[in-house]
């Protein structure tokens, strides 16, 4: 192991010894949840491949590039995805578009980095009409800001309104600069999460027959294809 690699395992390590229970392993959401990994599957082109999310599946795109950012949170990386994503029982796959927008929710929950939304989400197909997805760059602590990028999100979806905050799940966070990990929560409540460090992210959703689930899924499946850029340039 390179110098610089053992200076960094060493940093994680003690950056989890003394952090708070902010960032401590959620082990009860974890325990309670099930565990599910994203597979792929024959899309409708190269360009617009498949998946399969336990018992969801849909196909998706998605594109990075270089620019200039009048939002002023990026300097240099715009994103754009969309997905479609289905269920059985459901009528009609629901759509999900998303990239650089200003459609903010019930954000007043968290303290902003910076007062502008950098990635929102439509909705459409059999979504439910007020289906509403925003994401902010926010603050934090600083051993969170350390350990990862800090982002809140939030997802309306009928009834269930699902709250979304960087946190470490588990083992060291080590995510190349962007976030590691993310906890749903619904009020009070934790239900879910994605950890996007590792060879393969793991998908945490609330077992079945959740009411949650559904928003869950959507949720985790947003923040996997939103190719983070990590800590801001500015």
């Amino acid at each position: 192991m390179k110098p610089a690699q053992i200076l960094a395992t060493v940093l994680v390590t003690a950056i989890l010894a003394a952090a708070p229970a902010a960032l401590a392993d959620p082990a009860a959401m974890i325990a309670k949840s099930e565990k599910v990994k994203l597979k792929g599957r024959k899309g409708e082109k190269l360009t617009r491949p498949g998946y399969e999310l336990a018992e969801y599946s849909g196909v998706f795109s998605a594109s990075t590039f270089q620019g200039s950012d009048s939002l002023g949170i990026w300097a240099k990386t715009k994103t754009a995805f969309d997905f479609t994503i289905t269920r059985p029982g459901w009528s009609a796959p629901v759509t999900v578009a998303c990239g650089g927008g200003q459609g903010r929710l019930g954000l007043g929950w968290i303290t902003f980095k910076r007062d502008n939304l950098q990635v929102t989400c439509t909705f459409g197909g059999s979504a439910p009409a007020n289906a509403a997805f925003s994401l902010a760059l926010a603050d934090g602590s600083f051993l969170q800001k350390l350990a990862q990028p800090q982002r809140a999100a939030e997802l309306q979806y009928g009834s269930v309104n699902l709250r979304a905050q960087t946190r470490v799940l588990g083992g060291l966070p080590i995510g190349g600069g962007g976030p590691v990990g993310y906890l749903f929560t619904k009020g009070d409540e934790e239900v879910g999460g994605i950890q996007l460090a590792g060879f393969q992210p793991s998908f945490y959703l609330p077992p079945q027959p959740s009411a949650d689930r559904d928003a869950a899924a959507i949720t985790a499946m947003i923040l996997f294809l939103f190719k983070d850029p990590g800590r801001p340039e500015r």
